[in-house]
């Protein structure tokens, strides 16, 4: 803007001095004219200004790494009376490198008169998390596109990108096939050893332990019925996010992302249901997610990409210590800052849990 006065004040001086060097009906007319647009021209951003908006209401809510991702900002001018020329600065940056300086980009265009368009800003995520696209500025242009008057926005949306889901080679083995760990969920394809729960009622074999029989339902049917316990659908595996902030960084919590979605959907796939916890140092808790399904695995990614790397460890392992007091699991599954797999402390060439 301060450009443009000064190429301004240098027209109207030059104007001036034609005026005086030349006595013509010409330069006095365009002498006038450049005094008074100055006035006029502010006095029609004052009144147009208010009439052209900008949303940020065409932004995806989710994205893909590597993939390409539009943002549409919609602008529009309640103006009845002429079409409005404007300018959008929009920035796009990695929500983890608050550092970093935003990469802005800027868009031109005009508005017609009560309509609105959508302008599109495309980018491509190199890493996984959130992408903040903001809306810094809009800037309203009077009729010649001479000056300008801005509109100081602060709207701002959030992408997070997703990792890609993909299987990874790991072994199952018969601990944790048959390992009962406690829930209000039961099989119904195998028996257990959970009394709480019966897996199904059938005729009395011999070998049956007696403590088996169902009395009552031996003496309606008039024959000895067994009853054989439940098993228990709890977790079997827990699979904990070590991120400390010192060790943290956009590559390798994209790194983490696609480590950790690989291994969640392998489980899934292959009918393991596991727990994935970290540490929320805002709220001092150890967050907790059930995964059954490929589904539930999305679930659990979506709301990991919103961790904040830990600062104090010690705090973290007492709150870890708190929440899991009592808790089994068949195997312990550790996934460090740079996105590596650890098992009883080392790292395993090919994971068996």
């Amino acid at each position: 803007m301060v450009r443009r006065l000064a190429g301004y004040s240098a027209v109207a001086l030059a104007a001036a001095y034609l005026f005086f060097m030349y006595n013509e009906t010409v330069t006095s007319g365009i002498l006038v004219f450049i005094l008074l647009y100055l006035p006029v021209s502010y006095a029609y951003l004052l009144l147009v200004k208010g009439n052209v908006t900008a949303d940020l209401e065409r932004v995806p809510a989710m994205g893909e790494n590597g993939k390409r991702i539009r943002a549409g900002v919609t602008v529009r001018n309640d103006s009845r009376l002429a079409g409005i020329r404007y300018e959008l600065i929009l920035s796009v940056r990695d929500a983890r490198d608050g550092k970093k300086k935003r990469k802005k980009k800027k868009y031109t265009g005009t508005v017609p008169a009560g309509g609105e368009e959508t302008l599109w800003c495309e980018f491509v995520s190199g890493h996984c998390g959130s992408i903040e696209v903001k809306l810094e500025k809009l800037r309203v242009f009077d009729l010649l596109g001479i000056f300008c008057i801005g509109k100081k926005e602060d709207q701002a949306c959030s992408v997070k990108i997703m990792p890609g889901f993909a299987l990874m080679p790991l072994e199952i083995t018969r601990k944790t096939r048959e390992f009962q760990a406690e829930s209000d969920d039961y099989s119904g394809e195998k028996k257990g050893d959970d009394p709480s729960e019966i897996y199904q009622v059938r005729e009395y074999r011999v070998m049956d332990p007696l403590k088996d029989i169902h009395w009552k339902l031996s003496a309606k049917e008039d024959e000895l019925m067994v009853k054989e316990k439940g098993f228990p659908l709890g977790c079997t595996v827990l699979i904990w996010f070590d991120i400390r902030e010192s060790m943290t960084t956009s590559e390798s919590f994209s790194a983490v992302a696609e480590r950790a979605a690989s291994l969640s959907v392998t489980l899934a796939e292959e009918k393991c249901i596991h727990m994935a916890a970290w540490y929320e140092e805002d709220n001092e808790r150890i967050v907790k997610y059930r995964v059954r399904d490929e589904e539930e695995a999305y679930n659990m990614v979506w709301h990991l990409l919103d961790l904040v790397p830990c600062r104090d460890i010690g705090k973290r392992d007492a709150c870890f210590a708190e929440e899991f007091r009592g808790l089994q699991f068949s195997s312990t599954v550790t996934i460090d800052s740079r996105g590596e797999i650890w098992k009883d402390g080392e790292k395993p060439e090919l994971l068996r849990l």
